[in-house]
């Protein structure tokens, strides 16, 4: 089976072929990581715009009910700002000098 992940910081639509019954949360989180390089401890995933906690890592895509219909979004759950290190990575659109705390 396909699923579609759309990445919510950039739009960007991933496409993965999944075994449902096979494939939990967390491997797609791994192959989420495989793809953008974003840690899978930093992946959060949306479904039908709620959030799967992590308690639901170890279960199946199957048991979340996740079709290729399903309306999957991806957003990173990051911790701190970016004004101490000048990185200028403008993550949550301030230019890099923000001292704003991105959960």
């Amino acid at each position: 089976m396909k699923v579609h992940c759309k990445i919510a910081s950039n739009n960007e639509t991933l496409d993965f072929d999944v075994d449902q019954k096979n494939t939990s949360l967390v491997d797609l989180k791994e192959m989420i990581h495989d793809r953008t390089g974003t840690d899978a401890n930093l992946i959060n995933i949306e479904l039908d715009n709620k959030k799967l906690p992590c308690r639901y890592d170890k279960k199946s895509l199957y048991k979340l009910h996740i079709e290729e219909s399903s309306n999957i979004r991806v957003i990173y759950s990051m911790a701190g700002g970016c004004d101490c290190c000048g990185c200028g990575c403008d993550i949550c659109g301030c230019g890099g000098n923000c001292r704003c705390s991105i959960m």
